[in-house]
């Protein structure tokens, strides 16, 4: 599904729209330029409890982990909390995964100040209502 029709007649602003739909547009066409172009110089990334602060940090980042495994987003869902944008994806790729079919579905949240990327958290979204391993006792 697009992203556009995912936001029609929604709270997203302009920006926030475009600047969530040109990361998925150039994410699954690789375009590392115009991924690492979307980011303020000093912005931050955490992708799975690890930070990336910076444009240059999360321009390696781009290249290494979601041009360089081939990473293609699927847009499932999207929505808007306070000023974060929440858009819930298919992702597939050349990356290691745990015993799971692709493509695995993640939860990407956006922070967009002036057409930029400020913050962007991406979380793999468990649909089990388990505790995570780190609650559990030994």
């Amino acid at each position: 599904m697009d992203i556009a029709s995912l936001c029609a007649g929604s709270a997203f602003s302009a920006d926030e729209r475009s600047v969530v739909a040109e990361f998925v547009r150039a994410t699954n066409a690789g375009e590392i330029e115009s991924l690492a172009a979307l980011f303020a110089e000093d912005a931050q990334v955490n992708d799975q409890l690890r930070n990336f602060w910076g444009r240059e940090a999360i321009a390696s980042w781009l290249r290494r982990e979601i041009v360089g495994e081939k990473v293609e987003l699927d847009a499932l869902g999207i929505r808007k909390h306070y000023d974060v944008v929440m858009l819930s994806a298919g992702i597939r790729g050349d990356f290691e995964r745990p015993r799971s079919a692709q493509p695995m579905t993640f939860d990407l949240h956006f922070t967009v100040r002036a057409s930029r990327i400020v913050r962007l958290l991406v979380l793999l979204a468990r649909v089990d209502t388990s505790e995570p391993e780190l609650r559990r006792a030994s």
